[in-house]
């Protein structure tokens, strides 16, 4: 996945920004996820890194990642 400009890339990045900034760039990313429509590839990078910041909110803020797995 390429890097995006003006986001966390990298946990070590992630790790550097407050929570509200994080915040943002998670729904950012679900914003992007629910947007691409039939472009799989999109969907795909907007879900793998829309997961992945909330694992890092997780991690660092102690709130709950949502459980994304299909039904």
């Amino acid at each position: 996945m390429g890097r995006l400009k003006g986001g966390a890339n990298t946990a070590d990045e992630t790790a550097k920004i407050s929570l509200p900034e994080l915040q943002k760039l998670i729904a950012q990313a679900d914003w992007r996820y629910s947007q691409a429509g039939l472009n799989a590839a999109l969907r795909k990078d907007a879900f793998r890194r829309l997961t992945r910041l909330e694992a890092q909110r997780e991690r660092l803020h102690g709130i709950p990642a949502p459980d994304r797995r299909p039904a």
